[in-house]
């Protein structure tokens, strides 16, 4: 017991020591693993391995036999913005590794269990080297690391899995504007719990349908939130606003899924994403929306290796206040601009994602993935985080993504 909470420990810190950027929806990563990550994020209704659970519990239902498979992600996110309309300053927060590890074992013709970590989610950026006298020079991390341990049950039409779930969160802000807040830059962290589960029905020998429903899961992080909307006016007496809330709950995902496996060894893959922003704590007070993901993909499997190739679309969740409007949570608008912009920008559309895989030999497999995330731009209205007269400052931020995953699977 002893030697699995140092492990977990050390998983921990690795996780939240990478400097998590931004994911490909909203903060949250669009899948766990190589070969779900190849085709476009999807994976509900697709099983892959042990690092199913995370996508759909009950897809365990379909393991046969045991296994561990762990991966890391090198993320590359492209960040800039103009701050108070000077020249674009890019993040330094550009480069995070974030790692995961899954177990499963089938232990009768009906039962498989689990447990896996990885890091899930995150956003943040660094403006600290930016220009002064035109930007806010902000730093955010937010880092997320999920245990979820697995019991899934299966018959030969059916399968139903469970999973508990034991959220880690770091989160902290820091900026310089006409004064420092945070200088240390230290991080609160916070500890919640959830649950994840599913369900597939095989229709056929060839299709495969699935659901799958996550908890909203509740974090609070000291007084990061409240303490960085002190220092642009939010709260303050005489401003007819109210502090900033400091929770930030990881928000209910409702998710269904088919998979296909077509003549000549070809599955076709599509998931249906539908992430709760508008009901999760802190982002519903900042003006998320509920977004929904669309993503599909394919994949080719000859002998002892394969190829795929998917896409995924989801809408931007962050919605821009009027300037100057006090919303129902008696947040300011321009400064809700401000902070979702500046310092939380998760704005990313569309992403391609491909990859492959070889089996190295009876025991192990290697898989690997990339996923490309053109850029995109938003513009929002920041006069009263900045106290000018209303339209009269913007702030501009474009974001791009590469991400490459490299996975090992060993059966035993």
């Amino acid at each position: 017991m002893k030697l699995n909470k140092i492990v977990v420990s050390m998983f921990a810190a690795g996780v939240m020591s990478s400097s998590l950027a931004h994911a490909t929806n909203g903060d949250t990563m669009m899948a766990v693993g190589s070969e779900n990550t190849a085709l476009g994020g999807t994976g509900v209704a697709h099983y892959v391995g042990a690092e199913s659970t995370f996508a759909n519990p009950a897809m365990l239902g379909k393991s046969t036999g045991k296994e561990v498979t762990g991966g890391v992600v090198l993320f590359r996110p492209n960040v800039a913005n103009d701050g108070m309309g000077g020249v674009a300053a890019s993040s330094s927060a550009n480069t995070s590794y974030i790692p995961d590890i899954s177990f499963s074992n089938r232990i009768s013709d009906n039962l498989s269990y689990g447990v896996a970590m990885a890091g899930i989610a995150g956003m943040g950026v660094d403006y600290t080297g930016a220009p002064a006298n035109t930007h806010v020079r902000a730093k955010t991390t937010l880092s997320i690391l999920k245990v979820v341990p697995t019991i899934a049950y299966n018959t030969e039409s059916y399968g139903l899995g469970f999973s508990p779930v034991l959220q880690y969160g770091s989160l902290a802000i820091s900026y310089t504007a006409t004064a420092t807040v945070n200088p240390g830059q230290s991080a609160s962290t916070h500890t919640g719990y959830g649950f994840t589960m599913g369900g597939y029905y095989n229709a056929s020998t060839a299709l495969t349908l699935a659901a799958a429903y996550n908890s909203k899961i509740k974090m609070s992080y000291g007084n990061q939130l409240s303490a960085a909307g002190t220092g642009f006016g939010q709260g303050v007496a005489g401003s007819g606003t109210r502090a900033f809330a400091d929770t930030l709950d990881q928000p209910a995902e409702i998710k269904a899924g088919v998979s296909y496996a077509a003549a000549n060894n070809f599955t076709v893959t599509a998931d249906y994403r539908l992430i709760q922003w508008a009901s999760a704590g802190g982002y519903k007070e900042f003006g998320w929306k509920d977004q929904t993901v669309v993503a599909v993909g394919g994949k080719y499997a000859g002998e002892g290796y394969w190829v795929g190739a998917g896409y995924n679309n989801s809408n931007n969740p962050i919605g821009a206040f009027a300037n100057g409007a006090v919303n129902q949570y008696g947040n300011n608008g321009g400064i809700v601009n401000m902070f979702n912009n500046l310092m939380f920008p998760g704005i990313i559309n569309n992403s391609y994602t491909l990859g492959g895989g070889y089996t190295l030999n009876k025991s192990f497999d290697l898989a690997a993935s990339a996923v490309f995330s053109p850029k995109v731009t938003s513009r929002v209205d920041i006069s009263d985080a900045m106290a000018q007269a209303p339209g009269t400052t913007f702030n501009t931020t474009t974001h791009s993504q590469q991400s490459y995953s490299i996975s090992l699977r060993y059966k035993f």
